[in-house]
């Protein structure tokens, strides 16, 4: 077929039918698209995101350059970028693999056989593991104001985690004060902080800054939320000029790995504007979210964390999570937690609190 007969082809082709034809084939992919869409996981609390393309070729360009090398065990360089940012001492710093495996530490360091751990509940899960593991064993308390109370002769650790996971209550730096003030010189405080960016309540350091005057307090942060570097495992501890002696203590004994040093190194070098975007974007929704809420059939929590904590008042965690799935949207159920009959869900960005609020309407029938 030569090329003048092969547009003759067309010729009868009629447009309107043709057009007509086209328009039909998209609306069957536009289906089959939705159809396929995944569903929307909001039941974890690490940033979905990739970290800045820069900050994973710092570890590339490590990993190239310097893999057959022993780390920096002290972590020197990073340890003194920390300290300028929160105004301390490099030695009032020390780097871990995460933030739990530094808190694990701490129990195993401060804890002996039968000795308690105070934490309000429900909490982070992994404060009664860190209890059990050090030999000692955990002791819930109701609220906040109820710990000081509850402190006995085997208490030596009471941790609180601000903003709390999964309820995000935060604790201001004025209430933290006056807790630690209270608690007898045996007990040590530590505060995990790993959701403390995503709190708009007072400065991100408020709380942090107290370490100058309490010596027996421990502030713990991770680079695994709002900086998106979960998958390598990197946290620090602050501590005040007088517990380098326990600093030393939880250091992981071969230090951090190179690959993850040299990530943070640069996520603290270039990281800020990016951290600060995912910060009011959270803020953003989280206040959406719990405006909307309030005209569906359930009880939020205030937040001040990436996540809102809620129970529906005729609903199971257990139902209305399988309801919210059926609909495209996974939720944290809130047994696992510490409360069967509440949900966590995560806050993101604007399209998730979309999809969130029309799964939500869905499930209770709207």
């Amino acid at each position: 077929m030569g090329l003048l007969d092969y547009y003759r082809q067309f010729e009868d082709v009629d447009e309107v039918e043709a057009n007509r034809a086209r328009r039909a084939r998209r609306a069957r992919e536009r289906a089959l698209a939705l159809e396929q869409v995944p569903a929307l996981d909001l039941s974890g609390t690490e940033w979905p995101e990739f970290p800045n393309s820069e900050v994973m070729n710092a570890s590339i360009f490590t990993a190239r350059g310097r893999i057959n090398g022993y780390p920096d065990r002290h972590a020197e360089a990073v340890r003194r970028a920390l300290a300028a940012r929160h105004e301390v001492e490099p030695e009032r710093i020390v780097l871990g693999n995460g933030a739990a495996e530094l808190l694990q530490a701490a129990a195993l360091v401060l804890m002996g056989e039968g000795d308690e751990l105070l934490t309000p509940w429900p909490s982070y899960p992994l404060y009664p593991l860190m209890a059990a593991r050090a030999g000692g064993r955990p002791a819930p308390v109701a609220s906040v104001e109820g710990l000081p109370d509850a402190v006995n002769e085997r208490t030596r650790l009471v941790v609180l985690c601000n903003p709390n996971d999964p309820t995000g209550a935060y604790l201001p730096a004025e209430a933290v004060a006056s807790l630690a003030s209270r608690l007898p010189h045996r007990v040590q405080l530590l505060i995990d902080e790993a959701l403390v960016h995503f709190q708009d309540a007072e400065a991100v350091d408020a709380v942090l800054r107290l370490t100058d005057a309490f010596p027996r307090m421990l502030v713990v942060r991770t680079f695994s939320k709002i900086y998106g570097l979960s998958g390598l495992r990197a946290g620090y501890a602050v501590g005040s000029p007088a517990s380098t002696g326990l600093l030393d203590a939880i250091s992981p004994v071969l230090g951090v790995n190179a690959l993850t040093q040299s990530a943070i190194d640069q996520a603290l070098k270039i990281g800020g504007p990016e951290v600060e975007r995912r910060r009011l974007s959270v803020i953003e929704q989280r206040t959406r979210l719990l405006d909307a809420l309030h005209d569906m059939p359930v009880e939020p929590c205030d937040s001040q964390a990436n996540f809102v904590w809620l129970k529906a008042r005729e609903l199971s965690g257990t139902e209305l999570a399988a309801r919210l799935r059926r609909h495209g949207v996974v939720v944290a159920p809130g047994g696992p937690l510490g409360a069967a009959d509440h949900v966590r869900i995560t806050v993101r960005d604007e399209p998730a609190t979309d999809r969130l609020l029309a799964a939500l309407g869905k499930a209770f029938g709207g």
